[in-house]
């Protein structure tokens, strides 16, 4: 096989082209690595090579936003500690672990996935087959250079990000001034002009303000919010639902200085229709507990009134009702549905939605309730509630198509008319 050298362009050529895009730190690394390269010292130099690389890719962040790297890596395990008043690069990323740097740097943008794959080669390198790590298997030649080629166009050729084009720019006036009129419409037309990973980082970022709650960023979270939810992928919008999910099983995650970050973002969810993102164990206590005020109303006497309070409540949520809660809300929809003796109240008009958008499975466990269900079929005697039922069923048949469904519609019908 031909000498390396012969094959390309030597390594110590392609650092020295290369140190007019980077700091100083970063082009001294770059030489040692090239020296050791030199001397055969190949497993040496593809440490210098890591190092000059999570000196470029903090400083790509700092240059991009501390603050957003933070919220997009705030999950990760790991540390990540950052110490804004450190006087040199690595005083202020001693305590972010080089891996978590990593990650959110991938999420920003900031490194495009082959350079993050090289950088994944060079991280289970350092750690199986470094000096400090001796094995069978080398650090071959080959092996330095592909990396360094690598790192060398999709990394350290790549321009830093543009502090004043910055999504860090552009967001920093949200947590200090109050943003009204001009302003505000000249930030909304910004957000729609986002690329698509930076709406995923803005998403995160006001998300934290809004759960944080202090003003003037909280009130600009509220205005800026649903403008992200309309353009931010699926991803994001599971990210909060998750957030709240997290929040009700653990209040102590809740680090806001009024403690109602839940309260908050539960207001956000219900305003953007958001609601189905929410993790089914904690979407289930919301539908069971707003269902127990329409049970409650239910059986007020003269309680037509809240019943259709509690049924415009409950339909602010949208017929996202989990299974695991579809029956105890379903049963007092129904209930409600069907009215009493006398007659029923205007919920139902709240309720249509609920009715309306079941699948068919749905369909029939409704269909099964009106045969078994103690609290649907209650005033199921009085003449007006079977009425209601039987037209209920009659919608419900219309819904599903085989003959099997539909015959189990006509038996609930027949139970009802017994």
């Amino acid at each position: 096989m031909a000498d390396i050298s012969s094959a390309l362009v030597p390594f110590s050529t392609q650092v020295e082209r290369l140190s007019s895009c980077l700091a100083p730190n970063e082009s001294a690394f770059l030489s040692r690595a090239a020296n050791l390269f030199k001397d055969e010292y190949y497993d040496h130099s593809l440490l210098d090579l890591w190092n000059a690389a999570v000196c470029n890719l903090r400083r790509r962040a700092e240059a991009y936003g501390v603050e957003l790297f933070l919220s997009t890596v705030k999950d990760d395990s790991g540390r990540k500690k950052y110490y804004a008043d450190g006087d040199s690069l690595s005083e202020r990323w001693e305590g972010v672990d080089d891996l978590v740097l990593i990650a959110g740097a991938t999420r920003l943008g900031l490194l495009n996935r082959k350079a993050g794959k090289a950088l994944e080669m060079i991280n289970w390198t350092r750690n199986h087959i470094s000096p400090a790590h001796p094995s069978e298997e080398t650090v071959l030649p080959e092996d330095v250079v592909a990396l360094f080629l690598l790192l060398q166009k999709n990394l350290f050729e790549l321009p830093m990000p543009e502090v004043g084009h910055s999504i860090s720019a552009l967001f920093d006036p949200v947590k200090t001034v109050p943003m009204a009129g001009h302003a505000a419409d000249m930030v909304r037309d910004q957000i729609r002009g986002l690329r698509a990973a930076d709406v995923r980082v803005a998403f995160g970022f006001l998300l934290d303000m809004l759960c944080r709650g202090e003003n003037p960023a909280l009130e600009n979270a509220k205005l800026l919010l649903p403008i992200l939810w309309e353009r931010a992928p699926e991803e994001s919008k599971k990210s909060a639902g998750l957030r709240y999910h997290k929040l009700v099983l653990d209040p102590s995650a809740d680090d806001s200085p009024d403690q109602a970050a839940r309260e908050r973002l539960l207001d956000f969810l219900v305003d953007v229709k958001g609601i189905a993102f929410v993790p089914d164990a904690a979407r289930a206590a919301i539908y069971r507990k707003i269902s127990k005020r329409l049970a409650k109303a239910k059986d007020t006497s003269y309680g037509f009134a809240a019943e259709e309070e509690a049924a415009r409540a409950l339909a602010q949520f949208g017929p996202h009702v989990p299974a695991i809660a579809f029956e105890e809300v379903y049963q007092e929809i129904l209930a409600v549905w069907c009215g009493n003796y006398w007659r029923r109240s205007q919920a139902h008009r709240y309720l249509d939605e609920f009715i309306e958008g079941l699948n068919t499975p749905q369909v029939r466990s409704v269909v099964s309730m009106f045969q078994n269900n103690e609290r649907v079929r209650s005033e199921l005697f009085q003449t007006k509630p079977k009425a209601q039922a039987v037209a209920l069923l009659e919608r419900l048949r219309s819904k599903v198509s085989l003959t099997l469904h539909q015959d189990e519609v006509a038996r609930a019908i027949e139970s009802i008319d017994l």
